[in-house]
């Protein structure tokens, strides 16, 4: 058995779910629509309940025992308080911040962003928004990638740096709730792709609880986190995914889910979110993998 970990993992998941807890309770929201601070905060006392599990596992059993629990919370956690945010916002903070970056957009382009897509062929539309939809399934790869590529150490530290920035973006969005470009302007022409395009827009649209998901974009954000670990832990799974990664953070913009500001700020803040997670876990001793062990040739 291996030495028992410290909870580097849970103590960030405890200071999110401290946060978000004391704004529900601060913060009354008005009369905003949708508004439900008490199904926020049984939300998260049933994810508090089982971050304190995989707390108990990596203190009182191996850090061995806690993977698997801490990457079932990666899985079904992270989706569930992305969701569980519509209960607060934008009740928290009520200014149409997406005025403003409307505003930069404009000046930048001499336009809005979105009309952009209109000049674009069909099928380059339609790879933009498979990249995009991809986003969830690059990520994952990138904790698997780094498991094959260089071991077990590897693969919770890409876990641990995705955690660490899927849970800095949503306090983003408290901070700064955003609407994106498709929900706040009207555009003549609808986003046209070929065969897939309708569909994953529709299921992208109906599986997203919480509308004001824009700043920073957690597409770019965490897009840049997958990248970075494959870079280091697995080049060859980086070589692969590197495309299609360059594309689906464009497509934030083309595609009128983000304004262009929500991605320059995911992109910053990715490197000292990732920084501030391996500092954390090099501090609490966590096993240091190796910089990588699949050849360079491959």
């Amino acid at each position: 058995m291996t030495e028992p970990a410290r909870p580097t993992s849970e103590r960030i998941w405890f200071a999110y779910l401290g946060c978000v807890a004391i704004v529900a309770v601060a913060v009354p929201g008005g009369a905003t629509p949708g508004h439900d601070p008490l199904a926020f905060l049984l939300l998260h006392a049933g994810l508090a309940a089982a971050v304190f599990a995989s707390h108990w596992l990596a203190v009182h059993r191996s850090h061995d025992a806690a993977r698997v629990p801490r990457a079932a919370l990666a899985i079904i956690g992270l989706p569930a308080v992305f969701s569980g945010l519509c209960w607060l916002l934008p009740g928290v903070h009520p200014e149409p911040y997406e005025l403003t970056f409307l505003a930069f957009d404009r000046t930048w382009f001499g336009t809005d962003a979105g009309h952009l897509v209109e000049a674009l062929p069909p099928f380059v539309v339609e790879v933009l928004q498979i990249c995009y939809f991809a986003f969830y399934g690059i990520c994952v790869a990138s904790a698997l990638a780094a498991a094959l590529g260089t071991g077990k150490a590897a693969f919770d530290r890409a876990v641990l740096r995705l955690v660490g920035g899927f849970l800095a973006s949503y306090l983003g969005y408290l901070l700064v709730p955003t609407l994106a470009p498709k929900v706040l302007l009207q555009f003549e022409h609808e986003v046209r792709g070929l065969w897939l395009t309708p569909w994953l827009r529709t299921t992208i649209d109906k599986g997203e609880a919480n509308p004001w998901d824009c700043f920073p974009s957690g597409h770019t954000m965490l897009t840049v986190t997958a990248m970075v670990s494959l870079w280091q832990w697995n080049r060859k799974w980086f070589r692969w995914l590197a495309l299609p990664a360059v594309l689906l953070i464009v497509s934030t913009v083309l595609l009128r889910y983000h304004w262009t500001l929500d991605v320059v700020a995911g992109a910053l803040l990715a490197w000292p979110v990732l920084r501030l997670c391996d500092w954390l876990a090099d501090r609490d001793g966590w096993p240091r993998p190796a910089a990588r062990v699949t050849p360079a040739g491959t």
